[in-house]
C-alpha cells in the first residue's frame, strides 16, 4: 500500500514538472534552501498516514457475561468490534483479580510473579524492572507520540509512571476521560499510541454489585460500551484517510464471584474472566482461545513493530489475534496478599455494621418504650 503511493505521487510530480519559463514555488523553495526536497517530504507525509497505530481501551470491572448482554445490542461498540475481528468472552486476568495485579500485567506484558504487583497498595512491586507499553514505545522511538487518559490514579502514577507518554492525563469522571478522549482522536493527527481507561462499571459494581440481575452495573456496562462505540466511530474516519489502526479493547477483571461486590483475591471464575477484543493490522477474525490479560502488551507492539525483548526478558503474553496456533501462554506462580483489604469488601462490611447498629438501636427504643409504658399504666 506505502509502496502504490509513492509510485502514485511520483508520477503525478514528473506529469507536473514540464518546463516553464516561470519557476514554481517550490521551485524558488528549493533554490533558497537546497535541503529542501518535496519528493522526499510528500513520501515521508504518506509513511506517517500509513505507519501503524494502536488503540487500547480498558474498561474496568467487566464480568464477561455482561459483555455479552451489552455487546447484544445493535449500537454496541464490542458487538461491531466482535463482526470485524478477533474476540473471546473467556479472556483470564491471572490468579489475582484485583485491579493493581491486572492493569499492571496488562500493561507491562508479564506477570504478577515478576511485576511484584500482589494487590492495591503495590508493596515491594518491581515495576521499575518492567517497562509497561507506554514506556517501552517511548524507549524505542521517541519521536512516535503516545498519550495515557485514565480515572485510576495508580495506573498513571505508578504502573505507567509520571511522565512517560507525551500525553497524560487523569480525571475525576469517565465522562471528562471519554470527552478528551474524542477530543484527541479528532484533532491530534500525530498521535500514534492511545490508551484509555475507564472506570464506571467497576464503581458500580462495588456499589450496587458484579451481576447480570443488578441494572445499575449492567448500565454502567452498557454506557462504557456506548463511549466506545463514539471512539470507534471517530476512528473509523481516520482509517477511510488510509491510517493503519489496530484496536484492543478489555477489562481487568470480573466480579462477584467471592462477594456481590467484590473481586478481590478470588479464585471465582466469574471474578478471574473477562472479554478481550482486537481489530487492524493483522487480526485473524474470530473466535481467540487461550486469552490472558498480558496479551494486550505484546499484540499492541507487535502491530507497531517495537522489538520484543528475549531471553529472560521475554515478556509473557503472545500476540494471539495474529498467529491464534500459538502455545499456551506461561502459567505465574504468584498470589494475593493474606490479607487484602479493598473496597470490594469496606462496603459491605460498612453496611452490615450499620444495619446492624440501627437493629440494637430500635431493638433498645422499643424495650425502653414498651418499659415505660407499662411502668405508667401501673
Amino acid at each position: 500500500m506505502r509502496a502504490l503511493c509513492a509510485t502514485f505521487v511520483i508520477l503525478l510530480l514528473l506529469l507536473s514538472s514540464s518546463p516553464t519559463s516561470l519557476a514554481s514555488p517550490i521551485e524558488d523553495l528549493s533554490q533558497n534552501s537546497p535541503s529542501f526536497d518535496p519528493l522526499d517530504e510528500l513520501l515521508q507525509t504518506i509513511e506517517n498516514s500509513t505507519a501503524p497505530r494502536v488503540m487500547v481501551i480498558g474498561i474496568d470491572g467487566v464480568r464477561s457475561d455482561v459483555a455479552q448482554i451489552s455487546a447484544s445490542r445493535d449500537e454496541s461498540g464490542l458487538a461491531r468490534m466482535a463482526s470485524e475481528g478477533a474476540w473471546t468472552y473467556d479472556s483470564n486476568v491471572g490468579p489475582i483479580s484485583i485491579s493493581g495485579p491486572s492493569w499492571s500485567s496488562m500493561l507491562t506484558g508479564v506477570w504478577c510473579d515478576r511485576h511484584g504487583v500482589m494487590g492495591n497498595g503495590f508493596d515491594n512491586h518491581k515495576l521499575d524492572q518492567h517497562l509497561d507499553l507506554i514506556d517501552r514505545v517511548e524507549r524505542y522511538d521517541s519521536s512516535l507520540k503516545t498519550a495515557s487518559l485514565v480515572y485510576w490514579e495508580p495506573i498513571s502514577n505508578l504502573i505507567i509512571g509520571p511522565g512517560i507518554a507525551d500525553i497524560q492525563e487523569r480525571y475525576d469522571e469517565d465522562a471528562q476521560v471519554h470527552e478528551r478522549a474524542v477530543e484527541i482522536l479528532r484533532e491530534d493527527i500525530d498521535l500514534d499510541l492511545f490508551f484509555v481507561a475507564y472506570d464506571d462499571p467497576d464503581y458500580a459494581g462495588h456499589v450496587h454489585g458484579f451481576s447480570p440481575d443488578v441494572p445499575e452495573y449492567v448500565d454502567a456496562v452498557k454506557l462504557a460500551d456506548d463511549r466506545f462505540a463514539e471512539l470507534l466511530d471517530v476512528l473509523d474516519e481516520r482509517i477511510s484517510r488510509g491510517e493503519d489502526w489496530l484496536v484492543i479493547v478489555t477489562s481487568d477483571h470480573g466480579g462477584g464471584g467471592s462477594t456481590l461486590r467484590g473481586h478481590s483475591a478470588s479464585s471465582s471464575v466469574v471474578d478471574l474472566t473477562t472479554f478481550m477484543m482486537v481489530r487492524g493490522g493483522e487480526t485473524v477474525a474470530g473466535e481467540i482461545y487461550g486469552s490472558v490479560v498480558v496479551d494486550v502488551a505484546v499484540t499492541a507492539l507487535t502491530h507497531l513493530e517495537v522489538p520484543l525483548p528475549n531471553g529472560e526478558a521475554a515478556l509473557d503474553g503472545r500476540p494471539l489475534a495474529f498467529q491464534p496456533d500459538l502455545e499456551s501462554a506461561r502459567v505465574p506462580d504468584c498470589s494475593a496478599p493474606i490479607v487484602e483489604v479493598t473496597f470490594s469488601y469496606i462496603v459491605p462490611i460498612v453496611q452490615g455494621t450499620l444495619v446492624l447498629i440501627i437493629a440494637v438501636a430500635s431493638f433498645i427504643f422499643f424495650k425502653r418504650r414498651k418499659s415505660t409504658t407499662i411502668d405508667e399504666e401501673e
